[in-house]
């Protein structure tokens, strides 16, 4: 035993334990998948597996484990896989779209983050207050399980509307652009509810100016409206730098890096100076490089970064770093009735509710009933972006660990609810669509169609072959110099070599 605990607390080590999480979380992202379930879905699913382990092996020894979700080399990889996943949803935005389908999907989005919001909050009083931590507001808790409610994850919604051929109709376009609003929504009421009121920020020395003890609630209003203010002005500047760029070295890894460097220190400038989420300064900063020419490659670049590390330690460390015997002790007290119910009014509700809110806002703009129930039913799925949401509340406390069964239980049953769903919709229902083609949904629709819904652990390998058909030559630059005629790998050749 003593042999086996010297291997485990090798410096080196941590090799074997990243391998475990790749091979863990790829094997089991291809059985969902299989089973017409987000891959996301098992790598999270292969992060528990793991953390049972490391539970059973605990029992046998304190120090035996198969991967340390405590490690802090685990937990740095798993920080820049959210942050990269952020950033590539940022680049996703797309303000074109939010423009052309107007009043509509701003009317969805708006009842489709207040209905949710309310619902989570007031499903949470099933909780007693002794099951929240008592360090923090309760009502802020409570609170907090609707801004979970609130994040959609369409990508499982696009792939159906794209197989009925109706992805860019009336309800498809309404669904599309009400899910861009849905993540901008989203973000800025994430930024305002996780804010660090605590430590050093620009807003909280300001109003130190005129009051030793300034009020908490000032302070995170101010932070956040600097924040985002600064994250603009800066991000005019790099719009033009970026455009420059792209115009001087198309195609060329200098892009990507740069790209690299906004996402990273809008991050860190958003926890350092305005105690702001890191997420919420890294999907600005894909914001401030969306929609331009070159962006779309960025894009598959940073998404083959996350895809073939970060984003696999992300989803496996939410599972692996759960406390399972805090777990375990809550769901064998007392309190398991109280747990239990609300796990099933999480489900039932949190999807209810987007149907709800969703549904009813597209009916207010005059859709028909049958358009309205579509646009409800398309925008019930929850994904990655749940899980991150409820990440970054469990790191500053406001939800804990035995609430994430409820969780993975709304993200499973609406991913397998969704698409039947909208299948027995549109074939009840067939001739309700208008054709009105959107342009510019190209780049959210090759993203999503193709992965299932999921993140960049889900995304790339058809990427990866689409790019290879597309620009053999330049996928043959990338990997060795070769001569050719193609302008743009030659600028990618010579920007590797330099």
């Amino acid at each position: 035993m003593d042999t086996i605990l010297e291997i485990i607390n090798n410096e080196y080590w941590i090799f074997f334990e990243i391998a475990i999480v790749l091979l863990a979380t790829k094997i089991f992202g291809l059985l969902l998948k299989k089973l017409g379930l987000p891959q996301v879905l098992g790598a999270l699913l292969a992060g528990v597996v793991i953390g049972l382990f490391n539970l059973l092996l605990s029992k046998i020894n304190p120090g035996l484990y198969i991967v340390d979700g405590e490690n802090s080399v685990i937990g740095i990889l798993a920080s820049i896989g959210v942050n990269l996943i952020m950033f590539s949803a940022g680049m996703e935005t797309n303000i074109s779209e939010i423009k052309k389908n107007g009043v509509a999907s701003i009317v969805i989005t708006i009842l489709g983050v207040v209905v949710p919001m309310i619902v989570g909050f007031a499903i949470s009083w099933i909780l007693p207050d002794r099951l929240f931590n008592q360090d923090i507001s309760i009502i802020k808790q409570r609170f907090f399980f609707g801004i979970i409610l609130t994040a959609t994850s369409v990508g499982i919604t696009v792939a159906v509307l794209k197989e009925l051929n109706v992805l860019h109709g009336k309800v498809g376009a309404s669904i599309v652009t009400a899910a861009i609003l849905d993540d901008i929504i989203g973000i800025v009421i994430l930024a305002v509810f996780t804010a660090n009121t605590e430590s050093f920020s620009i807003g909280k020395a300001f109003l130190q100016l005129f009051s030793d003890t300034p009020n908490s609630f000032f302070v995170t209003m101010l932070n956040v409206l600097l924040f985002f203010a600064a994250a603009l002005g800066m991000g005019a500047l790099i719009h033009l730098i970026f455009k420059k760029m792209s115009e001087h070295f198309p195609h060329t890894r200098r892009l990507s890096i740069f790209s690299l460097a906004v996402c990273f220190l809008y991050a860190a400038f958003a926890e350092a100076l305005f105690g702001v989420a890191a997420i919420t300064g890294s999907f600005m900063a894909g914001m401030m490089i969306a929609n331009m020419k070159e962006s779309h490659y960025v894009e598959r670049r940073i998404d083959m970064s996350a895809y073939m590390l970060f984003s696999p330690m992300f989803f496996a460390n939410i599972g692996i770093s759960l406390d399972y015997n805090q777990i375990g002790k809550m769901f064998g007290s007392s309190n398991v009735v109280f747990i239990l119910l609300f796990c099933l009014a999480f489900v039932v509700f949190g999807m209810a509710s987007k149907f709800v809110g969703c549904g009813l806002g597209a009916k207010l703009c005059k859709y028909e009933w049958q358009e309205s129930c579509k646009v409800g039913i398309g925008m019930m799925v929850r994904g990655e972006v749940c899980l991150i949401v409820a990440n970054t509340g469990k790191a500053q406390g406001l939800i804990s660990e035995e609430y994430y069964p409820a969780i993975i239980l709304l993200i499973i049953v609406s991913s397998i609810a969704t698409p039947l769903l909208l299948k027995i919709m549109y074939r009840k229902f067939p001739h309700t669509e208008i054709a009105e083609i959107a342009q510019g949904m190209e780049k959210f629709e090759q993203r999503h169609t193709i992965t299932d819904g999921d993140a960049p652990l889900a995304s790339v390998e058809q990427l990866q072959q689409q790019e290879a058909a597309s620009q053999p030559i330049e996928t043959a630059a990338v990997d060795t110099p070769v001569q050719t005629e193609n302008p743009s790998a030659q600028a990618d050749n010579k920007d590797h070599n330099s």
